[in-house]
């Protein structure tokens, strides 16, 4: 090992001995095929509230195991190709945070277009020859402009939840254009202070749909004191207003009758 090899090792040692201390939430990500593009953009976004390390596996299960701190339930997941988050954000916003900022990247043979991939209209920059031919070959209607290869009309080259194929992955590179979207995957989280790991499955939660049972359940929950008469800060407006309405129908019922017997001919009586 080289003195500057080892001086690296022992500084990141030592770094994530020291984060493993001080952030109560400690995350693994795997980092296959993911590009260095995609940290650098992370690391921007959490700045002040979390640390993105990458380091050798053996240099984290070696720092975890001298940090002093418990971590057991996390050390199975810090295996070949692994970042270690060191948060603030409780697992489920960092999850959260980390699954919706994602980075663009080139298509690959075999990726799943999770949307319609379009090139379209207009000047390539590519110069005539073979490039012609690449481009034809996924449907593209092209000439020759001047110096230069030019895309008649716009055109879908995959289609959502498509397999982008070989030459349709060459053509967007060919033209610099990056239509999946790829971010960091979180294996799970440790939080130390309960001792807990949670796991992609519990912490991968849909938002919206959460949000929508809260209000549902929020919903009933109302509906269900008012018909019960049982009086909350919610439910007392509501309940007053019910009461309103229900004296407005007796007051209405006695009027009623009241008039009706004002009416009634001396005779009849």
């Amino acid at each position: 090992m080289t003195f500057h090899a080892r001086r690296w090792k022992e500084e990141k040692l030592a770094l994530v001995k020291k984060l493993a201390k001080e952030y109560p939430f400690i995350a693994v990500a795997a980092l296959e095929s993911l590009p260095a593009n995609i940290i650098s953009l992370l690391r921007k976004r959490l700045a002040g509230e979390a640390v993105i390390v990458v380091a050798k596996t053996r240099v984290v299960q070696r720092a975890f195991a001298e940090s002093g701190v418990d971590t057991s339930k996390l050390d199975p997941y810090v295996k070949e190709s692994v970042a270690v988050i060191f948060s603030k954000k409780n697992p489920f916003e960092l999850f959260s945070f980390v699954k919706k900022n994602k980075g663009s990247a080139f298509a690959r043979e075999g990726d799943i277009a999770d949307k319609e991939i379009i090139i379209q209209a207009g000047d390539t920059g590519l110069p005539p020859g073979p490039a012609l031919a690449t481009l034809k070959g996924v449907g593209l209607k092209v000439k020759v402009a001047g110096p230069t290869i030019s895309i008649s009309e716009d055109k879908v080259v995959v289609k959502k939840g498509e397999k982008v194929s070989l030459a349709a992955a060459d053509v967007l590179s060919k033209l610099s254009i990056k239509p999946m979207k790829i971010g960091m995957k979180i294996i799970g989280v440790l939080s130390k202070g309960e001792n807990e790991f949670y796991g992609a499955a519990v912490l991968d939660v849909d938002e919206e749909e959460l949000f929508e049972k809260f209000v549902v359940a929020y919903k009933n929950a109302l509906n269900l004191a008012v018909n019960a008469e049982y009086f909350t800060e919610e439910s007392v407006e509501l309940l007053v207003m019910k009461a309103q309405r229900e004296a407005n129908a007796i007051k209405g019922v006695v009027d009623s009758a009241s008039a009706n017997s004002a009416a009634t001919p001396e005779s009849v009586k």
